[in-house]
């Protein structure tokens, strides 16, 4: 994991050497990207997997814990373990920014 002020919990990932190695270039990215711009207190990301047919669906749900302590969730079903993830912190990213934009309107507003 690249060197944050929050911490990211990961749960639910068992994965072969080749696929962690893919996952945590994802999360260390994303990480870095949140950190910039918004900061963060915790990132919690559980992987379940579940087969269907012959292949695995992958269900992300993700919970950023911002410097404020508010919580945000996002919840990604995919077969594509990597697009499940890149969505979910996507997501995570979109809803951090809204708040931000929302803060900051206010703050003019006064």
């Amino acid at each position: 994991m690249a060197e944050a002020k929050g911490k990211v919990l990961i749960s639910g990932f068992k994965l072969d050497e080749s696929e962690k190695a893919a996952v945590n270039k994802v999360i260390e990215n994303y990480v870095r990207k949140i950190e910039e711009r918004f900061g963060f207190q915790e990132i919690i990301l559980r992987l379940k997997k579940s087969l269907h047919g012959k292949a695995f669906l992958h269900e992300i749900k993700g919970t950023l814990v911002s410097e404020s302590g508010k919580q945000l969730k996002a919840v990604v079903t995919d077969y594509n373990l990597y697009s499940a993830l890149s969505e979910v912190f996507e997501k995570l990213m979109r809803e951090a920014e809204n708040i931000q934009r929302t803060k900051r309107q206010m703050e003019e507003g006064r």
